[in-house]
C-alpha cells in the first residue's frame, strides 16, 4: 500500500482507505466517477480583461481619446514535427465596454482575443503616444489571477504611458494590483446590491397582487377534441427554410431557419429528420421519418440560419438491417419537420 496525501493506493484485490474509511474497489470506482462528474460541472475560469488608468497618482480612468488593437499570429495545426505553425499576422480592433452602469465611473474594459497565439501584443494609441504591451504565450496564470479576485470577469488595471512593456511587468505594480482589487470589490458590491434590489422588487410585486380567486366549482379538466388538437398544431410556427451547405465523407451540413421539431435528447440540438433516395420515377424513403421524441430535452427549437451536422452515413448504418446499411451512391435529400407538423425537404445532394 502506498499513501498519497489522505488517500491510500492499493492493489486490485485489496480495500482502500479514504480519510481513514475503508472502501472496496467497486465503491471506489463509483466515488471516482462521481468526483469526475462534479469536476466537469464546475464553471470555467474568468477571462483576462484589462482597463486603462492614468499614469499619475491617484489612478483614475483613462479618458483621453484612444484606440486599442490586438496584434497576433494564430497557431495553426498541421501534421509534422512541431504540429503547428504561425499563421498570418492579424490585427483586431478592441472595443471597450463600460465596467459599471454608473455613467460617473467611465472605466472601459477590453478583452483580447483568446486562443493559441504567438507574437501577441496590444497597441494603445492615444493621439501621438503609443503604448505596446506584449502578452505572455500562456494566459492561464492571468486567468487564475483574475479568479482569485472573483469567479467572474474582473479587469486588471494598466497605467497608460508611452513605451514598450511586458504585461507581467505592468501587473507587478502595487498600485495597479490594489486598484484591480478595489474595482473587483465594487463589482461584487454592485452585483449584491442589484440582487437585493431584485428580491425587494419581486417581494413588493407579489405583495401587491390580489389574493387568488377561490375555485367556484370543481369541474373535470377539458379534454381537447381531435379538431382542437389539429387546430392548435396548425397555428404553431413552422420551418422557414433549410439549405445544404456541404457534404463531406457522408456528413451533411445544413442550415435551418424556423421552428423545427427536435428528437428530445438532453442536449436539445438534433432535429428529427428522414432520408429519401431518388429513384427513376420518384423519391422513396431510405430511412423512414419516425415522429418519436425522447422526454429529456426540448420538443422544438426556434433557429435562424442555425448550422447542424447530420451524420448521414452513420445514421443509415445504425437504422438499417444487417448487410443493408451501406450508403449507396445516388441523389439524396433530408426531410425535416416544423412545429406545425409540416415537412420540408432539402435540395437534392449527391453521394458518390
Amino acid at each position: 500500500m502506498k499513501l498519497v496525501g489522505p488517500y491510500a493506493v492499493v492493489g486490485s484485490n485489496e480495500r482502500i482507505l479514504i480519510f481513514g474509511v475503508p472502501f472496496p474497489m467497486r465503491t471506489l470506482t463509483f466515488i471516482l466517477l462521481f468526483v469526475a462528474a462534479g469536476s466537469v460541472a464546475q464553471p470555467g475560469m474568468p477571462r483576462f480583461t484589462f482597463t486603462l488608468a492614468t499614469h499619475a497618482a491617484p489612478l483614475r480612468p483613462f479618458t483621453q481619446e484612444h484606440r486599442v488593437e490586438h496584434h497576433y499570429q494564430e497557431l495553426l495545426p498541421y501534421v509534422g514535427v512541431h504540429r503547428s505553425y504561425a499563421g498570418p499576422a492579424v490585427i483586431v480592433p478592441l472595443k471597450g465596454g463600460s465596467l459599471f452602469t454608473d455613467p460617473k465611473a467611465p472605466w472601459l474594459v477590453y478583452a483580447p482575443v483568446e486562443g493559441e497565439h504567438v507574437e501577441s501584443y496590444l497597441l494603445v494609441i492615444a493621439v501621438s503616444d503609443t503604448m505596446r504591451i506584449d502578452l505572455p504565450e500562456h494566459m492561464e496564470p492571468l486567468r487564475e489571477r483574475a479568479y482569485e479576485r472573483w469567479d467572474r470577469d474582473t479587469p486588471e488595471v494598466v497605467r497608460f504611458r508611452k513605451g514598450h512593456y511586458a504585461l507581467e511587468e505592468l501587473l507587478k505594480e502595487p498600485r495597479c494590483t490594489k486598484a484591480a482589487n478595489q474595482l473587483a470589490l465594487r463589482l461584487i458590491a454592485a452585483e449584491k446590491a442589484a440582487y437585493a434590489k431584485q428580491l425587494k422588487e419581486q417581494e413588493a410585486y407579489y405583495r401587491a397582487q390580489p389574493p387568488p380567486v377561490p375555485p367556484r366549482t370543481t369541474e373535470p379538466p377539458h379534454t381537447p377534441t381531435q379538431e382542437e388538437i389539429e387546430s392548435e398544431i396548425a397555428q404553431r410556427p413552422g420551418m422557414i427554410e433549410v439549405n445544404v451547405d456541404s457534404v463531406v465523407d457522408g456528413n451533411v451540413w445544413v442550415r435551418i431557419s424556423g421552428r423545427v421539431m427536435l428528437n428530445g435528447s438532453c442536449a436539445s440540438g438534433m432535429p428529427l429528420y428522414g432520408v429519401e433516395l431518388r429513384t427513376d420515377t420518384s423519391w422513396v424513403e431510405r430511412i423512414p421519418f419516425e415522429l418519436i421524441q425522447m422526454d429529456c430535452g426540448m420538443p422544438w427549437a426556434d433557429w435562424t440560419d442555425h448550422p447542424v451536422m447530420i451524420p448521414l452515413a452513420w445514421w443509415v448504418r445504425a437504422n438499417s438491417r444487417e448487410g443493408q446499411g451501406e450508403l449507396v451512391p445516388g441523389n439524396y435529400r433530408l426531410v425535416f419537420m416544423g412545429a406545425n407538423m409540416e415537412r420540408m425537404p432539402t435540395q437534392p445532394f449527391r453521394i458518390d
